[in-house]
């Protein structure tokens, strides 16, 4: 067994701030994601490759108070109609007394499952994500805060790329058709964590309980096709 401090060290000054098309980043990878993370919510990599004839290409993420849990759908076309399906998921803080020399990230790795979805399978999603409100345009200056109940959803349809967000004590969740089907698909094993209320304290107290500094949240905005300001990234 490895001790958790052996893993502090210079790695991660390989990894990028931005997040590409694999294999320029892995969202599997623990040391990109770390440091990618909000170009990942972003959508950058769809959008640098939303083009005229692209495949339909989507991302789902689902903020269930991010210290506690974080699930992400990605569907990727296959080019006959049909659709990739990749369910991610974690929990948590990791389990640092499981680390081992076989795979010294296995705390910090995603659950993971892969599906495929035939032509009305993915036809369905996208229907439902439509009827959700996806493609009318990003909600302006919607603040994303990571202790609170959100969704985002990135995706490049038909050569053109759009963003939107849902954030549940805004009310936004009373709009969302999509969320029945993509957990219908999720194999990853770890139960879905339902949305429920937030008190204000909690989130002016977060990482302050401890006293730490700074506080370990960060408020992410809407502006334009994807995110704009980005305050007290841990």
């Amino acid at each position: 067994m490895l001790r958790p401090f052996l893993m502090i060290g210079a790695v991660v000054a390989l990894v990028g701030c931005a997040y590409h098309t694999p294999p320029q980043s892995n969202i599997d990878n623990p040391l990109s994601r770390k440091w990618a993370w909000f170009s990942y919510l972003d959508g950058n990599d769809i959008r640098e490759t939303c083009s005229q004839g692209s495949i339909d290409r989507y991302r789902l993420v689902y903020n269930a108070q991010y210290e506690k849990q974080v699930r992400a759908y990605e569907l990727t076309g296959d080019g006959a109609g049909g659709a990739y399906f990749v369910a991610r998921a974690r929990s948590g803080k990791p389990d640092l007394s499981e680390i081992y020399l076989s795979d010294i990230f296995a705390p910090w790795r995603w659950q993971r499952s892969d599906d495929r979805l035939g032509v009305p399978g993915f036809e369905e999603f996208k229907t439902l994500l439509a009827e959700s409100g996806f493609g009318e345009g990003a909600p302006q200056g919607k603040r994303l805060h990571s202790q609170d109940f959100y969704w985002i959803a990135a995706g490049c349809r038909d050569g053109v790329f759009h963003y939107d967000a849902w954030v549940d004590s805004q009310g936004d969740f009373a709009k969302i058709r999509f969320k029945g089907f993509l957990v219908s698909l999720d194999r990853t094993g770890l139960a879905f964590r339902e949305a429920q209320p937030v008190p204000m304290q909690e989130k002016i107290d977060i990482g302050r309980r401890k006293g730490q500094d700074p506080p370990r949240y960060f408020i992410l905005t809407v502006s334009g096709e994807g995110l704009g300001g980005l305050v007290n990234a841990f």
